[in-house]
C-alpha cells in the first residue's frame, strides 16, 4: 500500500476512534446519573429511618417501593456497567487500530524514501534533491 493510502485509512480511523471515544463517554455519563440516583435514594431511606414519626403502615408502604426502585436502579447499574465496559473496549480496539495504522504509514514512508533515494542514485540524481 501507499503511504497516500494508508493515510486515509488513518484518517478513517481516527473518526472512528473518536466516535468510539464519544460512545464511551456516553455511557460513562449514565453510569455515573444512574449510581447517583442509587446514592440519592440511599439518602432518602436513611433520612426517612432517622425520622420515622410517620404512621408505620405508611412507612412500610414507602421502605417496600425504596426497595423496588432500589432493585430497579441496581439492575440498571449493572446493564450499563456492561455496556460500559463494552464500549470501553470497543475504544481501546479502535485506538490501537489508529495506533497500528500510524506505524504502517511511518514504514511506508521510510520505504518511499529508500526507493526514492535508490531510483535518484540509478539517475545519477543526488538523493533528496
Amino acid at each position: 500500500m501507499t503511504p497516500s493510502e494508508i493515510h486515509k485509512l488513518v484518517e478513517l480511523a481516527e473518526y472512528g476512534k473518536s466516535k468510539d471515544l464519544a460512545i464511551y463517554a456516553n455511557h460513562v455519563q449514565k453510569t455515573e446519573a444512574i449510581n447517583r440516583k442509587i446514592h440519592d435514594l440511599n439518602a432518602d431511606v436513611r433520612r426517612n429511618a432517622l425520622s420515622s414519626g410517620h404512621d408505620l403502615a405508611v412507612s412500610a408502604r414507602w421502605h417496600a417501593w425504596a426497595e423496588s426502585e432500589q432493585q430497579k436502579l441496581e439492575e440498571k447499574a449493572q446493564d450499563a456497567a456492561h455496556h460500559k465496559e463494552l464500549a470501553r473496549k470497543l475504544a481501546v480496539k479502535s485506538s490501537a487500530r489508529v495506533q497500528a495504522l500510524e506505524l504502517l504509514l511511518k514504514k511506508a514512508l521510510a520505504e518511499q524514501l529508500i526507493l526514492n533515494r535508490r531510483r535518484a542514485e540509478q539517475n545519477n540524481v543526488p538523493p533528496d534533491a
